[in-house]
């Protein structure tokens, strides 16, 4: 698999959206295969944007395999800031509005949308939590209710019984 593996490698070496990368878990590597849950050699593991964890690749381990699939779900184009390939128009109009500023202005720039997208997911984690609670209330209040709607029927069965009598 190696020879395949380091073919993928250079097929992509001048890719903006795919990284072939190695690493040794015999070795240097052994601390970075134990966080990602390496277990057994040689193990894939892809990951998209976003993904800390990855997900094991599950295909083929010769060369024609491994190509297929990185075309299929990690070739997708990234917009590039400087050549501005791969851009939407939107992203394109964002890099616009900021070019020509300075170091300490992008910088500062930097610091402001990580500090919003802090404050955004702080707000989505307690907007998670209230909605979890407010499931659970839901779902006890319907535990609650259907248990009396059994009960009630089994009366109701029981009173239409003595009438009969």
């Amino acid at each position: 698999m190696k020879p395949d593996w380091d073919k993928l490698g250079k097929h992509y070496a001048d890719s903006d959206s795919v990284l072939i990368v190695d690493v040794d878990c015999t070795a240097a590597g052994q601390g970075v295969c134990q966080k990602m849950g390496v277990k057994g050699y040689p193990t894939i593991k892809y990951f998209m944007a976003g993904d800390k964890k990855g997900k094991d690749y599950q295909g083929g381990r010769d060369f024609a395999s491994l190509k297929g699939f990185a075309e299929k779900t990690l070739n997708k184009a990234s917009c590039n800031a400087v050549t501005k390939n791969g851009c939407k128009a939107n992203e394109v109009a964002f890099i616009e509005k900021h070019e020509g500023k300075s170091v300490d202005e992008i910088k500062a720039e930097v610091v402001s949308k990580a500090e919003e997208l802090a404050a955004l997911k702080k707000e989505k984690r307690e907007a998670e939590k209230a909605y979890k609670e407010q499931e659970k209330e839901y779902k006890r209040k319907e535990l609650l209710l259907t248990k009396a709607s059994a009960i009630l029927k089994q009366m109701e069965k029981h009173a239409g019984k003595k009438t009969e009598l």
